[in-house]
Order: C-alpha cells, then sequence, then structure tokens
C-alpha cells in the first residue's frame, strides 16, 4: 500500500472514532512523495485525546498495511501526541490534539502573545499551516470553523509582530564587532540572526504569516510592501559574508536593507 492509500484508510478509520472531530492534512498535498526525504503530517481534532494504549489497540486492527511504528514521539504541547506510521519509505504522522487546546493557542498567537520562536519553532507558523490546511474529515465544520478564525488576519497582530521585529533587526553591537574583527564564522551568526527578524518584519509589513523560510523567493516576489530588489540584496548580503575582505560591504548593505525596511 502506498502512503497516501494508508492515509486515507488512516483517516477513515480514525473517523469512526466519535471523539475524533475533524482531520487535517498540512502542506501541499500534490507535492511528490519520495521515500526517505518526505512526510504527511496531519492535525487531528478530538474531544479527549485518545491515550497511547487506545491507539496501539486502534492500529493494531491494520497492522498489516504499514511497514513500521513510533508511539508517542511527541507527548503533548505544540505538537500534540504524535505517532509515527511508515509506509512505502514514507513518514505519516497523525498529531492530536484537543480542539478547545487547539483553538486556545490559536487565539492567543493571534493576540500577539506568542511572537517568539519556541526553539526552532514559530508560533506563528502554526497559522500559516492552519491557513492553508487541508481538511480531510469534520464534523459540524470543526476545522472550518478553525481555519475561520485564523484566517482573520487581526491587524493589531500584525502591526505588533512587526514592531518586535523591527526593533531586532539590526544589532548595531555585534555588527561593529564584526567589521572590526572580520571573522567570517561570527558574522555568519549576526547574518542568521539579521534575516530571521528581517524575513519576519517583511511578512508581517504584508500581513503575512511566515511559515518557515522555504518558498521565501516567491513569497517575496508576490510582496507589495518591500525594498526595491529586495531578495536580491539579501542573497548578496549572504554571499559577501563568506569572505573576510567584503565583510565591511556586506555590512554596510544590511544596514541600508534593514533601515529601508523600516522606512516603508
Amino acid at each position: 500500500m502506498n502512503a497516501n492509500d494508508f492515509k486515507n484508510r488512516l483517516v477513515e478509520f480514525l473517523s469512526a472514532d466519535e471523539r475524533i472531530l475533524g482531520i487535517a492534512q498540512t502542506g501541499d498535498m500534490n507535492a511528490p512523495l519520495i521515500p526517505g526525504k518526505s512526510d504527511i503530517d496531519m492535525f487531528v481534532l478530538c474531544t479527549d485525546v485518545p491515550s497511547k494504549t487506545e491507539r496501539e489497540e486502534m492500529y493494531r486492527k491494520f497492522s498489516a498495511e504499514y511497514e513500521s511504528l513510533q508511539m508517542e514521539v511527541c507527548g503533548g504541547g505544540i505538537w500534540g501526541y504524535g505517532d509515527i506510521f511508515m509506509c512505502g519509505g514514507i513518514d505519516v504522522m497523525p498529531m492530536y490534539f484537543t480542539v478547545e487546546e487547539m483553538q486556545g493557542y490559536l487565539e492567543e498567537v493571534l493576540d500577539g502573545k506568542h511572537l517568539e520562536k519556541e526553539g526552532r519553532f514559530y508560533p506563528i507558523g502554526r497559522l500559516a499551516s492552519i491557513e492553508s490546511i487541508n481538511i480531510l474529515f469534520e464534523r459540524n465544520e470543526t476545522w472550518s470553523k478553525i481555519v475561520a478564525l485564523v484566517k482573520s488576519h487581526p491587524e493589531s497582530l500584525f502591526k505588533k509582530w512587526y514592531e518586535s521585529e523591527c526593533w531586532k533587526m539590526i544589532d548595531e553591537e555585534d555588527l561593529g564587532r564584526a567589521e572590526l574583527r572580520h571573522e567570517v564564522l561570527f558574522y555568519h551568526q549576526v547574518v542568521e540572526e539579521f534575516l530571521d527578524h528581517f524575513l519576519q518584519a517583511l511578512y508581517a509589513k504584508n500581513g503575512c504569516y511566515f511559515p518557515s523560510r522555504k518558498r521565501t523567493e516567491k513569497a517575496i516576489a508576490g510582496f507589495k510592501m518591500k525594498p526595491a530588489d529586495c531578495y536580491e540584496r539579501l542573497l548578496k548580503i549572504v554571499q559577501l559574508a563568506s569572505k573576510e575582505e567584503t565583510i565591511e560591504v556586506s555590512v554596510a548593505e544590511l544596514r541600508k536593507l534593514g533601515n529601508e525596511l523600516k522606512e516603508i
């Protein structure tokens, strides 16, 4: 059984449980699935999350249809209770949340209460995932209502987020050290911090949730509020950062680009 067929079988099976109110898949459903490199992630909304023992019992009924299973690779929190099936070399991962915790967390993010990254996770990235999520099953429009909530795009969130990222975008102390020392690896860290804050500020300025750096070039091309030649200049900053003798030029361009965004 291929991974998509198994996913459909899993959705059919899980949707028979009255505790499960909605199942949705993140990402591009038309993207090619490459064994060892692709995965299928699903958010499963429940009144109450079935326990690990209950889920194991459920999965056992169709164990011949997948190659392996890792139970509870994440045990609650921002990634829910997640199990990973291996099917045809593709990870298929349902992540279970209660409707209450999913909606409550999203409301807090929309209210600007989670602007900082949590490790490598962007809370606002969760909004991006939900906004474009593919609904596979729902009762009583459970997923549809949550998607509509996320699509409200509150102006207050984008204003607060933009101001927060602009304030952190240019670290003059570290830029001064980079100009003085000409240390490539140190300056790369400075550039990395700048890119993270610059991109978030840019997305916020354009009223767009920041998912990750994937497909950044396409996103920037579609933005109306941006410095001229924005993407090309970001690449130039990175390229000039790779040699000691061009670090000062990179720093100058970094400052200029960051300040142009602030002035828009």
